[in-house]
């Protein structure tokens, strides 16, 4: 990708991304705070647990793919201003 503005967007439609990402893992976070009695740790029902473990696996792929995708937005961006 060539052009300039159109990389300094994508990197702010991803950080963006990034900020909502941060604010899905607090949320998932308070839900496993939920699903999790008191008694060592165990789950209060494990069909809910395992797929609110399922999507915390997703989220987390998420996360890591937004990571990468910023960070080669950015050195786009660091490769395009050392050419010039």
């Amino acid at each position: 990708m060539e052009n300039p503005r159109s990389i300094n967007e994508m990197i702010s439609q991803t950080k963006r991304i990034e900020e909502n990402n941060s604010n899905n893992m607090e949320h998932l976070t308070s839900m496993e705070i939920l699903l999790t009695s008191n008694d060592y740790a165990r789950s209060k029902d494990e069909s809910l647990s395992k797929t609110f473990y399922k999507l915390q696996e997703k989220v987390e792929d998420i996360n890591t793919l937004t990571k990468k995708l910023l960070s080669d937005l950015e050195d786009k961006t660091n490769d395009h201003e050392s050419i010039h």
